[in-house]
């Protein structure tokens, strides 16, 4: 069922992107992933031939969604549909045209990879935006952020310079990923300038120099990561507040579309 979906994008000729969860696990961040996330191209064109897409597939409509036009696209509301197939269990998609913290479309496609899935081949947003786009309020997201930043070094665009390693420095949150980054990348102490956590330098030149780090230093080092995904947490917080006042606006004037009506 998913593989027809995905053909039948390609048959309309729809510009999108994957992203979020199945997008990490084509990078090898995440095992699992329950739904399936689009970027869509907002413009008009392309939403006609998305709904022609959805209307191919029987999708229906799925939770607090607003009717897709070009202006809440651009606003930046998501959109959720659900595939259903009576000889499968029932797909969940969600959509976005402009999601948070990663620039336009234009930008993004430059920078995307054509990636191997079980449902084909696959346009997917670029590790690096991917990133960005799992700077949300779920703590849950951090540790596959670390992992992405990690395999930033496996990807054939990263060039290994000292740009890649500080980038890599300031996203990580976790301690295991951070022990492997420095263990993987032991060029990457020389690199690193402005410290995104007090202490970094310190876990580092320990581990390189012992195989370990004192308990003080990784509880430091921790504490400072723990600051930094609180202050990104409370700016997503920030980010979605309008759009979620705006769609409890429509939902109280009726403008939502009805749950399980067709696309």
């Amino acid at each position: 069922m998913i593989a027809n979906f995905f053909q039948s994008l390609k048959h309309h000729a729809v510009e999108y992107l994957l992203i979020s969860g199945q997008a990490t696990v084509l990078y090898g961040a995440a095992t699992f992933s329950e739904d399936i996330d689009l970027w869509l191209h907002p413009t008009e064109d392309n939403c006609s031939r998305f709904l022609a897409a959805l209307r191919d597939r029987n999708a229906r409509y799925y939770k607090l969604t607003p009717p897709l036009t070009i202006q809440h696209l651009v606003r930046g509301h998501g959109f959720h549909f659900v595939l259903a197939d009576r000889d499968e269990p029932d797909a969940f998609l969600d959509v976005m045209g402009a999601p948070p913290r990663v620039g336009s479309f234009a930008d993004a496609l430059a920078h995307a990879r054509t990636m191997d899935s079980e449902w084909g081949q696959l346009p997917t947003i670029g590790l690096r935006a991917l990133v960005d786009l799992k700077k949300t309020q779920r703590l849950e997201d951090y540790p596959i952020i670390s992992k992405l930043a990690v395999a930033w070094f496996d990807q054939p665009e990263c060039a290994k310079a000292a740009e890649d390693f500080v980038w890599a420095a300031d996203n990580l949150f976790t301690l295991p990923e951070l022990r492997l980054f420095f263990e993987e990348q032991p060029g990457a102490l020389l690199a690193i300038g402005r410290e995104p956590v007090a202490g970094l330098k310190e876990f580092a030149q320990q581990l390189l120099s012992t195989g370990d780090v004192t308990e003080e230093v990784a509880v430091r080092v921790n504490l400072g990561m723990q600051q930094r995904i609180a202050s990104l947490q409370q700016a997503d917080r920030r980010y979605w507040r309008d759009i979620i006042a705006e769609l409890k606006q429509l939902r109280s004037t009726g403008k939502l579309m009805p749950e399980g009506t067709a696309a």
